[in-house]
């Protein structure tokens, strides 16, 4: 994590520890769902943006 700027890390951490303080399972589930969608969307917008850069068509 040492490619993190300090305040990344920082926020890292605080939301590591939020994270192990979390005892609902439901919560939990939320979470991961949330961070499954953000995933995938950051994906499609760089792979957006990566074609685009590039003057290709994005892939489908």
């Amino acid at each position: 994590m040492s490619d993190l700027s300090l305040a990344r890390q920082f926020e890292h951490e605080t939301q590591a520890r939020a994270i192990d303080a979390c005892t609902d399972l439901e919560e939990l589930r939320a979470l991961a769902k949330t961070l499954l969608k953000a995933w995938h969307m950051q994906v499609e917008m760089t792979q957006h943006y990566g074609a685009q850069a590039l003057g290709v068509a994005p892939r489908v």
